[in-house]
């Protein structure tokens, strides 16, 4: 199970006549928590969160900045009998909108490392992960396949069913991953080789018909969870895409 990490609540943190200084600290705190899993190789949730702060920032950048144009051209001193009228209200919003500027400009120049130090941890760990499928058929029965991937934190190999799910967004079509555990082999009991082992464990322990068998390969002894797994089922989803 992943770290239950509590999400930022963006729209909160942004909204006019927020406390700045303490949505500062909030935004510190959150950065601060993140830097401490990845400074120990913990990739997820950490990074999920960190991007999507990003994006939840950029996007209500951009939705103000068109509110800003807006203001600047239509809400401005006005010249009457050679004196300025100021309307405080106006004076009131745009000051709000330019320490949400402030604010987000910040936010986002802290949480650059988060992101740079996530792309290396994921990197490097996808390069040092290597997936073959060993089986002759090419295509998943019903979306289904199996594959395995070495646990070296607990040592011991596990056999997880994973399954294609399709997914509609927005007239797009997503396809995102499920995989289920059926079996864990310590190390030390392993006598065959992966390959035997797996296909011992389909012939006599499974239902789909002729299933896809893929292999994970890896020396990494990064923590599997937070890690090892959910990149392996990146890369899995990734590679049966192509």
């Amino acid at each position: 199970m992943r770290q239950n990490l509590t999400a930022l609540n963006i729209k909160k943190l942004t909204s006019c006549g927020s406390d700045w200084e303490t949505n500062e600290y909030t935004i510190l705190n959150k950065v601060k928590e993140w830097q401490h899993y990845l400074h120990r190789n913990k990739l997820f949730p950490s990074i999920e969160e960190s991007i999507q702060l990003n994006l939840s920032l950029e996007d209500i950048l951009r939705e103000n900045i068109e509110s800003k144009l807006w203001f600047d051209n239509e809400i401005r001193s006005r010249k009457l009998n050679e004196r300025f009228i100021v309307y405080e209200k106006a004076h009131q919003i745009g000051n709000q909108i330019d320490k949400l500027f402030n604010f987000i400009d910040w936010a986002l120049k802290l949480n650059k490392p988060v992101l740079d130090e996530g792309r290396i941890i994921k990197n490097f760990v996808e390069e040092n992960l290597f997936v073959k499928r060993i089986s002759t058929i090419e295509r998943n029965y019903n979306g289904k396949g199996y594959f395995t991937l070495p646990n070296n934190e607990s040592q011991s190999l596990n056999i997880y069913l994973y399954e294609i799910i399709l997914d509609w967004s927005e007239e797009n079509l997503y396809q995102r991953i499920t995989s289920n555990l059926v079996r864990s082999i310590p190390y030390n009991l392993i006598e065959k080789s992966i390959e035997e082992i797996v296909i011992d464990f389909i012939n006599y322990s499974q239902s789909l018909y002729e299933p896809v068998i893929y292999i994970f390969e890896t020396e990494l002894d990064f923590p599997f969870k937070e890690t090892i797994f959910p990149i392996a089922e990146e890369k899995l989803l990734k590679h049966l895409s192509c």
